[in-house]
């Protein structure tokens, strides 16, 4: 089931009073600004890569959409902690195979569910505990039953098809296994199915305006980009939301100071903290009696005979 976003997940804030709750409004009204800032991080790169590969004019548009929403969504998975990219991952996943059965049936799945909740249980309730259990039991068999405007098929077995599908978009005989390549993979094929989802439809809004390419390309750009945010909002638990914004915030902020300043600061970083450790563990201290802790640690070495 795709319903990740109930009011059981937002009870995870009850354990957080320090932090108050999540403002999703804040959130999305941020998303425009990253966008924005992706943009100037990465389009003009993109955009680079795509003429050297002579990629042809007719094909720019998607191509470009395509190569954003790879990129985007693998910024956005490569910079999560491993547990809250499995979610991301799950609930994606979710999303976009309730997407492409709607598509494929001219339905809405998730308005279905709750006018057929709201029919058959009502909506007063004496708690949440209450809402949750009916909601738990009515969730269950509603996902697992078929449905005639789904032509007799279960709603499951139709998410699990979309997937296997979605899982096979790319197929790579030479795929090595390790787990960055199976990320890649996941992000580049999520981005098709998003391509095959969205596309046409931006494509077709952006037609009705005349524009020069550069313009056309950033509109295409921000737009996807966008989207993107806005779904990923969409798709995690309240209460991770923050946390995955920030470590993306921090992302963006970092790797623009690099591009302005044509600098790696955390390779600067890096070469500062191993400059300092060894002065640090070669410079003599008054505490070891005027050795340094290398020769310290040298010379009870030798006194144990190692």
């Amino acid at each position: 089931m795709a319903v990740k976003k109930t009011n059981e997940t937002k009870k995870g804030k009850a354990s957080e009073p320090e932090r108050g709750p999540m403002d999703e409004g804040s959130v999305l009204a941020k998303n425009p600004i990253r966008a924005l800032m992706l943009k100037d991080a990465m389009l003009q790169e993109i955009v680079d890569g795509l003429k050297a590969e002579q990629v042809p004019k007719e094909d720019m548009d998607e191509v470009l959409f395509l190569t954003a929403a790879n990129a985007v969504l693998e910024r956005i998975g490569l910079n999560l902690p491993e547990e809250l990219a499995c979610i991301l991952k799950e609930n994606l996943d979710d999303y976009l195979a309730i997407t492409i059965i709607n598509k494929e049936h001219e339905v809405d799945l998730l308005s279905l569910f709750r006018d057929e909740f709201l029919g058959s249980q009502g909506d007063s309730f004496e708690d949440e505990m209450e809402l949750m259990k009916a909601l738990t039991a009515f969730e269950d068999q509603w996902w697992d039953s078929a449905k005639d405007f789904l032509d007799g098929a279960i709603p499951n077995e139709l998410m699990e098809k979309a997937k296997e599908k979605m899982d096979s978009v790319l197929q790579q005989d030479d795929d090595c296994g390790c787990e960055e390549c199976d990320d890649e993979n996941y992000w580049a094929s999520r981005s098709y199915v998003i391509r095959d989802l969205w596309f046409s439809d931006i494509e077709k809004s952006m037609a009705k305006e005349s524009m020069p390419s550069p313009q056309k390309r950033e509109r295409l750009f921000i737009s996807v980009t966008n989207a993107l945010l806005d779904l990923v909002v969409n798709v995690m638990p309240d209460f991770m939301v923050e946390d995955m914004f920030q470590g993306l915030d921090h992302n963006l902020e970092l790797a623009l100071v690099n591009k302005e300043n044509k600098v790696d600061v955390l390779q600067m970083f890096e070469a500062a903290l191993a400059k300092f450790e060894d002065e640090w563990w070669n410079s003599a201290m008054k505490e070891l009696g005027g050795v340094s802790p290398d020769q310290a640690m040298q010379a009870m070495g030798r006194k144990y005979g190692l």
